[in-house]
């Protein structure tokens, strides 16, 4: 026996599934727009402080300076009281293998690594985490061109985290300093329009030779 429906009810279970369907994508809109506010502190939604209930699959147990950490996918955790907690980078871990993604200059002919707003160094053992390393002293140089070496950087109207953030750029997007101050960076972008990052999230395109 075949099954027929009013045609009143077919035309509300088709209107109940677009209004259904167009608040799922304003969520996910809503929680994209959310997980990106914080570009220039590490990673769009890992910033530190963030606490998961368990760790991802495949992570590694790591101990520095006596203290357990926890990693995987570049990004470190230590065990909260309610779960475990994002924090920033130590100085002095050591993990295997580089984050996906990652840039690579020389300073001073030594490679350095950086991924995230983190810096590694080569060592025996693997990839050290380590301070980051001063290029062209005491910052950039106008004219100098660099990458933005995270996943989304905030553009702020001013030299400072009070200030609004104005724009967004992608990892990988190059940047002309046109000004330096304590530890920003006055960049312009690919389409012309102008602002302030902070420097220790972006990396040179290249290294000027020394003497």
């Amino acid at each position: 026996m075949k099954l027929t429906f009013p045609k009143r009810f077919c035309v509300t279970i088709t209107v109940f599934f677009i209004i259904f369907t167009g608040l799922l994508t304003v969520v996910n809109d809503v929680y994209a727009s959310h997980s990106h506010k914080k570009g220039d502190e590490g990673y769009p939604g890992y910033a530190a402080g963030r606490v998961v209930d368990r760790l991802p699959a495949g992570h590694h147990s790591i101990w520095v300076h006596k203290q357990p950490y926890f990693y995987h996918g570049g990004v470190f955790y230590r065990r909260g009281p309610s779960g475990f907690v994002v924090v920033r980078a130590p100085i002095g871990a050591i993990i295997a293998n580089l984050p996906l993604g990652y840039r690579q200059w020389v300073v001073g002919g030594t490679s350095y690594y950086g991924s995230g707003g983190v810096y590694y160094r080569r060592v025996p053992a693997g990839y050290e985490v380590v301070e980051a390393p001063a290029i062209n002293s005491p910052g950039y140089v106008e004219g100098e061109r660099v990458w933005v070496s995270i996943p989304v950087l905030n553009v702020r109207s001013g030299p400072g985290m009070d200030h609004q953030v104005v724009r967004q750029v992608n990892q990988g997007v190059a940047l002309f300093v046109r000004e330096y101050n304590q530890g920003w960076l006055y960049v312009e972008l690919p389409d012309g329009q102008s602002g302030w990052v902070m420097r220790q999230f972006t990396a040179p395109q290249y290294v000027r030779a020394g003497g």
